[in-house]
């Protein structure tokens, strides 16, 4: 796991040397950079050394020097690839995974990700063609940034490492500020400025000189199919249990390769628990295991993480998470380099803080929800399925009666809440249905109303929801409500917020984190199933509970779900309140310049906003805003 960063066209040794300096939280064993002779391009690497770790130092060539590669991730099949790449007949220097990208460049060219298990974000020059290849992951797991600027091209594993580089002056993106506040944070490929793009998932970038740049997309996430003949749908949950557990299992014995410690977080669900239990069966050494947890009891997981760390031997590790406003919070805002409102943030990188005492690589839960139907939400959309599609009239009269009869709850996750949610949602177009069920953040009237006077900057930009409805227009979308449903999360609430924070959380400590529920064979296996197999009943995630009733002890596996969620109302009411106030009536920046002051004041009161989780995610969501602000601006100041 590293950092990367690099110039297309007139590069120099003062710029790379900045940005490796920016980026030496991913990669604090080495750095290491080259100028092609000609001075058409610059690549620069920090190492965080897992594989080989005295001969793994980037940039890494081919035999006669003419391909060269940095990486950042991991390719754990690369055993696999090597064995393959040294019976045809080519050579290696290293033990590294990096180097089988140089070679199976030599024999597929642009296909060299076709054959890759694994996270990645690579940039690749081609010496003998005067070509940059730039390509990152399937699901998005390693990120990189690129902008084009009038002598070529930037890009880096982060933003702070494009600044580095002298990509600049940057302005921000009304519209992804407006996407912001909707989603709590901004959707791929654009960025907060106006000049900075994000690499989107399963892409491929290539240019032989400005202005040429040319995107691909070499694999989608694929699409439920009623019957599919390379993979039949399973007769029942037993037989479907039965082929996720190995698969699942080969995803975590190739993900425990690696030369130093590794560990995994333990969260106290079932997701992190299945990979605990997998990878102590799979290791010849106890799992070192690592939870985090709160003062407050109705979110602290950590008795359900203990039971699942003493079934397996684990060295077990955790810790009470508090919000720190004055240490913990501006680490965070300046790690993400964009606004970012997930609240979970903050357990997440105070954890990957800790398990850096004691590991180098961890194994996470990410993706059982997206992969398997574990959100509620995903309830609703099967039963919109079942009942058939309502009439528009229809629906619409059946939302006014609910809204008279059943006003905005105290409790956003209740079950009364749930019910009117669903109801809400059956009313709305498929787009804007996907965006009422699976979002809480600011609504279009209600940006308006906190920018006042001020919401001119709001004029240009268009609703949050027709993005979802662009992909869903895709060839490849699936029809029905659930499936479309879990195909949307799968390409924007996973790649652009639970990925982006797990890799901030961990990369600010040079810390690796793999996602063995992401292998994307695993997700070719699952996803293609239509809903009735993921989601026959009620029950979220029913093929990852019937596995783990053989791994799990039972009150972990019935646990209700909790996600890694914070006790963000009370903070914002006790703890955070002064930080609260102080940031959102600041009379200067960014706040004072698009939003309404007395407005904030009494969004700050709560009187139109009966819903206290809501409120709270929309306060905290302009506090992170303001908060990255004066961040933005310490940097540009002279």
């Amino acid at each position: 796991m590293c950092g990367i960063a690099g110039m297309y066209g007139r590069p120099n040794e003062a710029s790379l040397d900045r940005a490796m300096h920016r980026l030496a939280h991913r990669g604090p064993d080495g750095r290491g950079y080259w100028l092609d002779p000609l001075r058409r391009i610059g690549l620069a690497h920090t190492r965080l050394s897992i594989i080989d770790l005295p001969g793994g130092g980037q940039p890494i060539f081919n035999e006669d020097r003419s391909v060269a590669v940095v990486f950042n991730g991991e390719i754990y099949n690369f055993v696999e690839l090597r064995e393959d790449l040294t019976a045809r007949g080519h050579t290696f220097a290293t033990q590294t995974d990096t180097e089988v990208l140089v070679h199976l460049y030599e024999e597929r060219g642009e296909d060299l990700v076709e054959p890759l298990r694994g996270m990645f974000a690579l940039a690749l020059w081609d010496d003998r063609r005067g070509r940059l290849l730039l390509a990152r992951d399937r699901v998005g797991k390693k990120p990189l940034y690129y902008a084009a600027v009038r002598d070529g091209l930037m890009f880096a594993s982060e933003i702070k490492g494009l600044r580095a580089l002298g990509v600049g002056p940057l302005t921000i993106e009304d519209q992804a500020m407006s996407d912001y506040l909707t989603f709590g944070h901004v959707p791929s490929p654009a960025t907060i400025y106006r000049e900075v793009r994000a690499l989107p998932p399963a892409h491929i970038l290539v240019t032989d000189g400005p202005p040429d740049i040319r995107l691909r997309r070499y694999w989608q996430w694929p699409s439920p199919v009623e019957d599919c003949p390379e993979n039949p749908t399973p007769t029942d949950v037993v037989a479907a249990a039965d082929r996720v557990e190995q698969v699942l299992a080969d995803a975590v014995r190739l993900r425990l390769r690696a030369d130093v410690p590794v560990g995994v977080f333990l969260s106290g669900g079932i997701d992190s628990g299945l990979i605990v239990a997998l990878a102590a069966e799979a290791s010849d050494r106890p799992v070192v295991t690592l939870s985090a947890g709160f003062e407050t009891a109705s979110f602290d997981e950590r008795a359900l993480a203990r039971r699942v760390a003493r079934r397996y031997g684990s060295a077990h590790h955790e810790l009470v998470v508090r919000p720190d406003p004055h240490r913990l919070l501006p680490r965070i805002v300046e790690a993400y380099d964009q606004p970012y409102a997930d609240s979970s943030a903050i357990p997440s990188y105070a954890l990957a803080e800790l398990a850096r005492q004691h590991v180098k690589v961890v194994l996470n839960g990410d993706g059982g929800d997206e992969v398997f139907a574990g959100y509620r939400r995903y309830v609703a959309a099967r039963l919109v399925d079942r009942l058939g599609p309502l009439r528009w009239n229809a629906a619409q009269s059946l939302w006014r009666l609910a809204d008279l009869l059943l006003p905005d709850p105290q409790g956003f996750r209740t079950g009364y809440a749930f019910v009117r949610r669903l109801i809400r949602g059956m009313a709305l177009p498929g787009p804007e249905r996907i965006l009422a069920w699976g979002n809480d953040g600011l609504d279009e009237r209600t940006k308006r109303q906190i920018a006042g006077s001020r919401a001119d900057w709001l004029d240009a930009c268009r609703p949050t929801w027709q993005p979802i409805a662009e992909r869903l227009d895709c060839a490849l979308a699936p029809t029905r409500t659930l499936d479309r449903q879990m195909w949307i999360d799968a390409q924007t609430l996973l790649p652009d917020d639970l990925l982006v924070k797990m890799d901030i959380a961990t990369m600010a400590h040079g810390l690796e984190a793999r996602s063995p529920l992401l292998d994307h064979l695993l997700i070719e296996t699952v996803a293609r199933w239509p809903g009735r197999a993921k989601l026959p009943g009620r029950m979220t995630k029913p093929l990852l509970r019937l596995l783990a009733e053989r791994y799990l002890p039972p009150d972990v596996v019935t646990a209700p779900k909790r996600g890694f969620e914070v006790p963000l109302t009370r903070w914002l009411q006790h703890e955070l309140r002064g930080l609260r106030d102080e940031l959102l009536l600041d009379p200067t920046g960014l706040m004072a310049e698009r939003f309404d002051r007395q407005a904030l004041a009494e969004l700050i009161r709560r009187p139109r906003v009966p819903d206290p989780a809501r409120w709270a995610r929309w306060v905290w969501t302009l506090m992170v805003l303001a908060l990255w602000d004066r961040h933005r601006c310490r940097q540009d100041a002279p």
